[in-house]
């Protein structure tokens, strides 16, 4: 098939739905298809691309702090997109987002004939704080059109308007798309997210201490300052030298992170690492920490750890994908992140059992997966729009 694939966010960033898109590309490039890559022009991620991904950039402002590309939807973006869809005979269009770059594709598309494959990344966005939410909504409009008011959460109103325009709607995990379902949006597709890099289960490490690895976007969402307290906690409960946690990611968070926990003892503020050295830290480690909690959808975290043969202890009872129920920690707060800590630092074969437990599962994230419960999305629709 020839695919075009669309999203709003930088891929210079770190993202789920940016990792996501860029898995996606690499099986479907990797599998013989033909991908079209649609988003805002990359600044230094250009050299991540999968080989063989054509490529549509745009260009435009963007917004400070949270450094989302401000590009709207319009008739000078539509027609560029549908001659490019046309030039290089499009039969779907994927869209991962729902901004000014989807609501030109996605009319691009409907210009064509094409279908149209939504995936939600999140319907769990942060709150607006309600005098914002005017603003918000105003500014939403301008990228990517006027859309109903269902919640009165300009954000989450806009990915549900965005679902009702598509032909298909896909949802990495079944907990979201229950969600969505309570939202107004008729059957949605669990389609898991993947992860292309031939990642194989490898050893634990060795060594008397418990090794954890925290990935992910230092925000507050993240919940990574509950989680540091959880393993200062822990700590104190441990004989020296039993825990070593290891944080990878940026974000607002971080500095926050190092003045209250500079020097703590088996605890590694990383900053931000590239993708091979992020494998390296979860192969290095007896398993990852997600700590989310109400906020996630499908973390690539867990597809990338549990594809590695690491589980993953985290505070969301409501995440299953991939996920061993032996690591939810009793309770989301610190104390509870501590009890488990500490449980699984003085039993390691509970460990293994779940490392074990998390090999089983890692085929639900290979990419023979992914494309099996995609393709016959796409192709489906294709069909239908002939």
């Amino acid at each position: 098939m020839r695919i075009a694939i669309v999203v709003d966010y930088s891929l210079d960033l770190i993202g789920g739905a940016q990792r996501a898109v860029l898995n996606q590309a690499a099986v479907l490039t990797g599998a013989g298809h033909h991908v079209l890559l649609i988003g805002p022009r990359p600044r230094g991620a250009a050299a991540a691309l999968p080989p063989g991904v054509s490529t549509l950039w745009t260009a435009g402002p963007v917004l400070p702090l949270l450094g989302l590309p401000l590009v709207a939807d319009d008739h000078g973006l539509r027609d560029r997109l549908r001659h490019r869809m046309r030039v290089e005979r499009i039969d779907a269009v994927h869209l991962h987002s729902e901004l000014g770059h989807a609501a030109a594709a996605r009319a691009a598309a409907r210009r064509l004939g094409l279908p149209v494959v939504q995936t939600v990344h999140t319907a769990y966005w942060p709150d607006v704080p309600a005098p914002l939410r005017p603003a918000t909504r105003a500014l939403l409009t301008r990228l990517a059109g006027a859309e109903p008011v269902r919640t009165g959460h300009p954000l989450l109103d806009r990915t549900l308007a965005a679902a009702d325009a598509a032909d298909v709607v896909v949802s990495p995990s079944a907990h979201q798309a229950a969600d969505l379902v309570r939202l107004g949006v008729p059957d949605p597709v669990v389609v898991p997210n993947c992860d292309p890099s031939g990642a194989v289960a490898t050893p634990l490490p060795g060594g008397p201490a418990l090794r954890v690895a925290w990935i992910g976007r230092c925000v507050p969402e993240k919940r990574l300052l509950p989680f540091l307290r959880g393993v200062a906690l822990a700590r104190r409960r441990l004989p020296a030298d039993s825990l070593r946690v290891t944080v990878a990611g940026d974000g607002v968070l971080l500095p926050v992170a190092r003045a209250l926990h500079a020097g703590a003892p088996g605890l590694l503020l990383a900053g931000r690492l590239e993708r091979p050295a992020v494998q390296r830290l979860i192969e290095a480690s007896h398993l990852s920490a997600l700590t989310s909690h109400g906020f996630d959808n499908q973390p690539m975290t867990v597809v990338e750890s549990v594809r590695a043969g690491r589980g993953v202890l985290h505070t969301d009872p409501r995440l299953a994908e991939g996920m061993d129920p032996a690591l939810l920690t009793a309770t989301p707060d610190a104390e509870g992140i501590a009890d488990l800590l500490v449980a699984l630092a003085l039993d390691p074969a509970r460990v293994r059992r779940s490392a074990e437990r998390a090999q089983a599962a890692a085929a639900l994230f290979s990419p023979q997966a992914h494309l099996a419960a995609l393709l016959p999305l796409l192709a489906g629709t294709a069909r239908l729009a002939a």
